[in-house]
């Protein structure tokens, strides 16, 4: 309606009095009358026109002005503004027209003066309901389009997250492999220390979840066991896969792979390495202090080294060696365990073993 000549619909039977309103309207070159005789063809305009404005006489011939008003209101999804032209004047008349959706009333004889502003004003009114129901439009479209917007970049960033996920399980998965990899590379040269570490693992997290760790914690250590023995890697073969007991200088030899595991794996950039290098520094550490290579004594000891030295020599003594033939009955190899509390073991990792030992048991059986 800004940029248009405003409508004004004129339904009035009466045609000297529908002359006289036209008359008076065209004095405005802002307005373009359209004119209706009844109600008929006064509601067929309505439905087909761009009105911005109606001027309805109560008295028609074929429906009152009051019921036409109603049918109007209730078929129009924009404001359109409808003043009831009448020569009624009780107060009921009003009622009935305002209770009908009129928004104004126009008293015959009609004063010139007053018919342009009310209409004047009524479509100012019109013009700015206009810009509101257009406002309402733009901000519904914009709000549709951002909602979309919000869609699209909210499965674009489920996407991107998928995608991290799946790369970070990736990343994780090739870091365990690695890790197990590395653990079980001594293989190569000693067949039974691919069997340990594997045992080895499963051993270690069964007695930390039995020591009440986290899980989070307990799957570390598991994931680093398999490198407790890497230093072995540095021994020598002669002295590694020697079927015979070996002499002191041997032992000495042997022992050494403790350093070397510790120096393979030092400087860490991660936990994961860090605990991976005190569980192969300090496996063969003692509670009493007797173990090398350090010598630490007590909670001096890594609580995973701890942990790690039980499962250790348990499957030590559950296994058959190059230097020993015959292994212990699990039973025996409990009892040899438990008999340690206190001086070889930390007496809460060797409760902590007993807990979980029927779980170890089972994890022995299947791994024969």
């Amino acid at each position: 309606m800004d940029e248009r000549q405003a409508t004004i619909l004129l339904i009035e039977d009466d045609h000297a009095n529908r002359e006289l309103l036209v008359e008076l309207l065209a004095e405005s070159t802002d307005y373009r009358v359209l004119q209706a005789a009844d109600a008929r063809t006064g509601f067929a305009l309505f439905a087909e026109e761009k009105v911005d404005l109606v001027l309805l006489d109560v008295m028609l011939p074929d429906e009152s002005g009051f019921n036409l008003c109603r049918r109007m209101k209730s078929v129009s999804r924009i404001f359109v503004p409808i003043i009831l032209v009448t020569a009624l004047h009780e107060l009921s008349d009003k009622v009935k027209g305002l209770e009908a959706g009129a928004d104004d009333f126009l008293t015959k004889p009609i004063l010139r003066e007053e018919l342009l502003a009310r209409s004047q004003s009524h479509l100012r009114t019109k013009r700015m309901m206009d810009r509101i129901d257009r406002y309402r439009s733009e901000l519904s479209l914009f709000n549709q389009r951002l909602q979309e917007q919000v869609e699209i970049r909210t499965r674009q960033l489920q996407t991107a997250l998928a995608e991290l996920r799946t790369a970070k399980e990736e990343v994780e998965r090739t870091r365990v492999e690695i890790v197990e990899r590395l653990g079980i590379a001594a293989e190569y040269r000693d067949e039974w220390t691919g069997q340990h570490i594997r045992r080895m693992a499963l051993y270690v997290w069964e007695i930390s979840v039995a020591c009440g760790l986290p899980p989070e914690q307990a799957e570390l250590f598991r994931l680093v066991a398999p490198l407790h023995d890497i230093g072995k890697m540095g021994v020598r073969d002669h002295v590694l896969l020697k079927p015979e007991q070996l002499e002191e200088g041997e032992v000495d030899l042997i022992r050494e792979h403790t350093r070397i595991g510790a120096q393979i794996l030092a400087d860490p950039r991660t936990e994961l390495i860090e605990v991976a290098g005190e569980m192969a520094r300090h496996h063969h550490e003692r509670w009493d202090g007797q173990g090398y290579p350090d010598g630490l004594k007590g909670e001096e000891i890594p609580l995973s080294a701890r942990i790690c030295s039980v499962a250790d020599v348990f499957d030590a003594l559950t296994s058959s060696r190059v230097y020993r033939a015959d292994a212990y009955q699990v039973l025996e190899a409990r009892s040899e365990i438990m008999a340690g509390a206190g001086t070889r073991f930390d007496p809460r990792v060797t409760e902590a073993f007993a807990r979980a030992f029927d779980k170890i048991q089972e994890i022995w059986e299947q791994s024969r």
